[in-house]
């Protein structure tokens, strides 16, 4: 008998697909909130990817940084023009949860650092792309590719330690 209702399984299962489309989503919206610069715009992703570790946890949010990168492999519209940049935030999502994970989402310091782990190896991702990919030499990837985003990316990390508490009392309302 075919069974009106889902079982809890695949009740389970479409809610955390859900989460994870949701939040390719809003990894989506974050490159569009953007600064043009050359060779990289300034987009709200560093602030997007913690907080979506916060609210699904390390696999979720992980998943959600793969679904987005998929979503624009596959042609749509989700990048904020530097492409190469993304393809390090599966592993700065990872890393963040593990790093809270391990302990140090207890308090504000240890989440400030987890958050800025991921953050680094977003610029050591996006450095190499602009070294290897683009051409520029390993002095300017650094010159053009990390420091003009230094401080925002600080700024960032600052409110994404403290808006943590706030960001997990949500992922307990949504059962994550």
């Amino acid at each position: 008998m075919i069974s009106a209702r889902p079982t809890s399984a695949a009740r389970a299962l479409a809610i955390r697909t859900a989460l994870v489309l949701a939040g390719s989503g809003i990894l989506a919206l974050s490159a569009q909130i953007a600064v043009p610069m050359f060779p990289v715009p300034i987009t709200m992703q560093t602030l997007a990817i913690p907080l979506l570790v916060l609210v699904l946890g390390t696999r979720l949010g992980t998943l959600a940084a793969l679904a987005y990168l998929a979503e624009g492999a596959l042609g749509l519209p989700v990048f904020s023009g530097a492409g190469g940049l993304v393809r390090t935030f599966p592993l700065a999502a990872f890393a963040i949860g593990v790093l809270l994970d391990r302990g140090l989402g207890g308090t504000y310091p240890g989440r400030w650092l987890a958050v800025f782990a991921g953050t680094a190896l977003v610029f050591a991702g996006g450095a190499w792309w602009l070294s290897v990919v683009v051409g520029l030499s390993p002095s300017e990837a650094i010159m053009k590719g990390v420091y003009p985003f230094v401080i925002g990316d600080i700024l960032k990390t600052t409110v994404a330690a403290f808006l943590a508490p706030q960001w997990q009392r949500l992922a307990k309302l949504l059962g994550v």
